[in-house]
């Protein structure tokens, strides 16, 4: 298998005035193509920071990172973003759907910063259609429940056709059931369409279920 995430030496030190904290010390990563990874750590061991640094969102103190063999070091910011975009979607939480849009138009927003992107109503509805929700295409976000706002949250991560897909507790604000469909779904992207996936989480059930647990304390990696 090829490695399409690679951190090599990545720390991450965050300054103020009076206090200097470090919150990645010394993390070596390699994630293989097609591999479902789960992060697990107590709050605070460095997880969040490692998937911004892994999804270019932040930038490491020392170390370099490499997405599908592009090293990401020395790289300007739209440099960045173009290969941010290319390369990764995103699955938050707490969904961050933009509330004065609809369902469809959610969907497209990552392909308006994509140049030279066409058929970007037809690509959103294929991703909507891959998660289930074809019929709610034109609700706001108000209108929908938990379990729903998420998987228009995976399928704005999939629109773009990303080889890689950062989730970041993506079942964290859902009840067991809904939880339950969340996970399944990734498994589909995972095996169906070959998607690498990165999910931090703390539930140990759903880590179990991935194909390898990494697990943090005190920003290292520890086995």
């Amino acid at each position: 298998m090829s490695t399409i995430i690679k951190l090599t030496d990545v720390s991450k030190i965050y300054r103020t005035k009076t206090i200097e904290t470090q919150a990645l010390d010394s993390v070596n990563l390699d994630i293989n193509t097609g591999e479902f990874v789960s992060i697990m750590g107590p709050s605070g061991c460095g997880k969040s920071t490692l998937l911004n640094i892994i999804g270019l969102l932040d930038k490491p103190t020392t170390g370099t990172v490499e997405l599908c063999g592009r090293t990401a070091e020395g790289l300007k910011d739209k440099a960045l973003a173009r290969l941010r975009n290319e390369t990764l979607g995103f699955v938050f939480q707490s969904f961050h759907l933009i509330p004065t849009l609809s369902v469809l138009d959610n969907v497209t927003v990552p392909l308006i910063y994509r140049p030279g992107s066409r058929n970007n109503r037809k690509l959103a509805l294929e991703a909507l259609d891959k998660v289930g929700l074809s019929h709610r295409v034109h609700h706001m976000p108000s209108q929908l429940s938990g379990g729903q706002a998420q998987r228009v949250a995976i399928a704005r991560a999939i629109v773009g056709n990303p080889s890689i897909v950062l989730a970041d507790e993506p079942c964290g604000n859902l009840d067991s059931k809904m939880s339950g469909e969340i996970m399944d779904l990734l498994h589909s992207l995972n095996r169906e369409d070959g998607r690498t996936i990165v999910m931090v989480t703390h539930n140990e059930d759903q880590a179990r279920a991935t194909d390898r647990i990494i697990h943090f304390f005190d920003g290292r990696r520890v086995e």
